[in-house]
């Protein structure tokens, strides 16, 4: 079986942090300015059974393409001639008894084995004599029938397979089929453009949904941006996640996919049913659609589009020179000499400025931002622009400005932290009596966000098995070590560290070394530095004593949370903003607004409802403010930042991505 191989050429490898546009060109837009209206019309009435299609050369009534129907077969050889009389090399891909794609091929002149899939399923509901299925799907497959027409005779760069599938409607069958042939193909499947029910608009809004992942949401920026490029009046909605039609195969397996569908507030009231005809179509709505995976498709296959591909810089402690690197495509030619792409950066609040690459090597570029001390935060962007200044590109998305590139920051930047470290020691020797809670404090006066904690402690017992070891920084408690060693006595120089190969549950009294914690002391990253770290040992059981002799805690943390009033803005309502970016690695930023002086309380959660730390507990005078987090130290996934105040609550949820 072949692995998913992910073209660098367009990014495909983790583009969440991609400002990828396609490119205007007047062959492209010519092209899908021949789309027809009345031969995709034409196309669905004869699928849809509302006029006499031929097949084999003979007049028929596609009554219903319902799976297990005569109807599902003479669909599939309708759009098999369809796409023979194009001169396109045409085939069947029968997948089990009732199951046939039907898939047609233009070879890339260039990449021959590297394809794009335009896509649609041809099957039906519901079951019975009857399943017109205009919307759902012919108006889809109407509009492949178009793109094989129109790309038949022009020669692209990549493969093209138009993929018309078979079974969607009882688990995506087709799509499923197809999927597994790419991975033991010898092609190499970089993306796929599905539609499914494009014909729908019953209130005239032009709104598409675009089902996605962030994983490749660099196709749906692509497919958006090309609505601009194009001027095509439509405007997206992202689902992302949304499953329930083909591109759901695809991600399944590796591969990235995304499907323009109807928006979930304006769906077809007659989905599934004998009234899903092309009299209710938009024939307007249909033409956009059409045109706009057109517009894409072309625009991939013919490397006409521009993108920064970038992985931020993650904070660390090393005070050195940072490294940045990027891959920056353009399809026309980029800027060089003044214009060439350049990173900004700042160090905390002061002003940006640039510099140029330091190395180039094909498409990567490499940018050093000088070392600097512990403690310190340091903000960057990077711009590109091509020769002519008319495509700008900047990541994070968002800059703007040309001549020179992304002069104007975007509305948010990537951050990372040169993190500081601090050991602090008690050496208070505190008794451990029988069937007590025994405590000692640490109070840090620093402030900061931990990022990571080490603890090391020296305790005398006569049972290790009868005592429990925790660290207690506010609400969170962490379990170290719980009721090890029975039978043994003593820790001496145990170290407790998450990165240790050995967990404390197979060490031996009296534990000298490293260990790793029975709770991961990650549960404290993100914590408020400052105040009281309490170490709790509780002896659960008469007859054995012993002595806290001395601990210690070593902590990386990052500078306090940047808290900003943005000047000059007036807020008239209480109101939380979704975080920006999102998704984001590692610093995100969440916008507030207070329409009076207000006690303000904002903390972030886990996904199990856990409290991960508290970003901002304070009084603040009206405005809007921002807030930054950094979760450098916090696992991939998802979280819900809450703003409290003055009985206002509002929550809203962020996924943090490695």
């Amino acid at each position: 079986m072949k692995k998913v191989i992910l073209i660098l050429l367009i990014g495909l490898l983790i583009p969440i942090f991609a400002d990828s546009q396609v490119i205007y060109s007047p062959k492209v837009d010519s092209v899908i300015n021949l789309i027809s209206i009345p031969l995709m019309t034409k196309y669905v009435r004869e699928l849809s059974g509302d006029t006499i299609a031929m097949v084999g050369g003979q007049p028929v009534t596609i009554v219903s393409r319902y799976w297990s129907t005569q109807g599902n077969i003479l669909a599939s050889q309708y759009i098999y001639e369809k796409f023979q009389s194009f001169g396109l090399q045409t085939r069947y891909q029968i997948n089990n008894a009732t199951n046939v794609n039907v898939i047609a091929r233009k070879t890339g002149s260039v990449y021959p084995n590297l394809k794009f899939v335009i896509g649609a399923h041809y099957d039906d509901m519901p079951p019975g004599p009857v399943a017109p299925g205009a919307d759902d799907n012919a108006s889809g497959v109407a509009a492949v029938l178009e793109a094989a027409r129109l790309l038949a005779n022009y020669n692209l760069k990549y493969t093209v397979e138009f993929v018309v599938f078979d079974e969607e409607e009882i688990g995506l069958l087709g799509a499923v089929g197809y999927a597994d042939s790419c991975l033991a193909g010898t092609d190499t499947l970089i993306g796929v453009l599905n539609m499914d029910m494009i014909a729908w608009d019953g209130n005239n809004d032009g709104l598409i949904r675009i089902m996605t992942h962030q994983f490749c949401d660099i196709l749906a920026d692509m497919l958006i941006s090309s609505f601009q490029r194009y001027n095509i009046n439509l405007t997206p909605v992202k689902a992302y996640g949304a499953g329930g039609s083909d591109h759901v195969a695809f991600w399944q397996r590796g591969f990235y996919a995304i499907s323009s569908i109807e928006p979930a507030n304006d769906f077809h009231p007659f989905y599934h049913t004998i009234w899903d005809t092309v009299g209710l179509f938009n024939m307007e709505f249909f033409l956009k659609n059409a045109k706009s995976n057109l517009a894409t498709l072309m625009c991939l296959s013919e490397e006409l589009y521009y993108y920064i591909f970038h992985y931020p810089v993650t904070s660390t402690s090393d005070t050195t020179q940072r490294n940045i690197y990027t891959e920056i495509i353009y399809g026309i030619p980029l800027a060089s000499g003044i214009n060439a792409p350049r990173l900004y950066y700042k160090i905390g609040n002061g002003p940006y400025q640039w510099i140029n690459a330091s190395q180039i090597n094909g498409t990567e570029y490499q940018f050093i931002i000088p070392g600097q001390p512990h403690g310190t935060q340091i903000s960057y962007y990077i711009a590109a622009q091509d020769t002519g200044g008319i495509y700008l590109a900047t990541s994070p998305t968002g800059g703007s400005g040309v001549n020179p590139p992304g002069t104007t920051p975007p509305p948010e930047v990537y951050t990372y932290y040169v993190l500081s470290s601090m050991t602090h020691t008690s050496n208070n020797q505190v008794p451990i009596p029988d069937n007590q809670l025994t405590r000692d404090t640490i109070y840090i006066q620093q402030t900061g966000i931990v990022q990571e904690v080490k603890l090391n402690l020296n305790i005398n017992h006569t049972n290790d098995g009868d005592i429990l070891i925790a660290l207690q920084k506010g609400s969170t408690v962490v379990n170290v070590s719980q009721f090890n060693g029975n039978g043994g006595q003593n820790y001496t120089n145990t170290t407790f560290h998450d990165t240790a190969s050995v967990p404390i549950t197979q060490g031996v009294p009296p534990f000298t070394g490293y260990f790793r914690p029975q709770v991961l002391l990650n549960a404290l990253n993100g914590a408020q530095l400052q105040g009281n770290w309490i170490l709790r040992v509780f002896d659960n059981r008469a007859g054995n004593t012993g002595t806290l002799l001395n601990w210690t805690l070593d902590i990386i943390y990052s500078s306090p949370v940047s808290v900003k009033k943005e000047e000059n803005l007036i807020a008239d309502k209480y109101l939380l903003y979704q975080n920006y970016p999102n998704p984001f690695n590692p610093s995100t930023v969440i916008k507030y607004s207070l329409p009076k002086n207000s006690q303000v309380v904002l903390k972030i959660f886990d996904i199990l409802g856990k409290e991960v730390t508290t970003l901002v507990n304070q009084w603040q005078t009206e405005g809007v403010y921002t807030a930054e987090w950094n979760a450098a130290s916090m696992p991939t996934g998802v979280y819900f930042y809450r703003l409290s105040v003055d009985g206002f609550s509002d929550t809203k949820r962020m996924i943090l991505i490695r």
